[in-house]
């Protein structure tokens, strides 16, 4: 029942961010991995865009807390153009993104992710982006993950394995 605000990262979000990312379930964190959760981490990022990765936040506007991050990085991370290219598998840079997302605890199952893919997969159309790649797969053992790429219209590639769990290679066409 909360309204939230969509809108990209800014340099003024570094403490929020931080406290989103420490505020994370263990198992979420374990989930979530595009680079470190600390303080240096997230000032450099805020403080110094990256120009091949877009940034988003959704924030409670009744407590202005970030209740949402998800990242969209143009082309494909190396590991994954790697495990792709081993399979035959090749995606354009230019119309090619590559996304990870997280939502907070206590707004999974609410919505929230399925509203900010929809704004951003709208951004990425506008950009004439035509496919989206999970940003280092999703592990086969988050379900609610699995259910709710199933229900955006993501498609199952391949499994891998990696830190000794199995993954799931999953693409979405726009």
């Amino acid at each position: 029942g909360s309204a939230v605000v969509i809108r990209s990262l800014q340099a003024s979000d570094n403490e929020p961010l931080y406290n989103y990312l420490q505020n994370l379930s263990s198992e979420s964190r374990s989930r979530f991995g595009p680079h470190p959760f600390d303080q240096p981490t997230i000032n450099h990022i805020c403080e110094h865009p990256d120009k091949n990765i877009q940034r988003y936040i959704a924030v409670d506007e009744s407590t202005s807390v970030i209740v949402a991050y998800m990242l969209i990085h143009q082309g494909m991370i190396e590991a994954d153009q790697q495990r792709y290219a081993q399979r035959d598998q090749f995606f354009d840079p230019a119309i090619t993104v590559t996304y990870a997302p997280s939502v907070a605890d206590d707004w999974q199952s609410s919505g929230l992710g399925t509203a900010m893919i929809y704004v951003i997969e709208n951004d990425l159309k506008n950009r004439g982006i035509r496919h989206i790649i999970l940003w280092g797969g999703v592990q086969a053992t988050n379900l609610k993950a699995m259910n709710f790429y199933k229900k955006n219209g993501y498609q199952f590639l391949a499994s891998f394995w990696h830190d000794d769990k199995d993954n799931h290679d999953m693409t979405k066409e726009l």
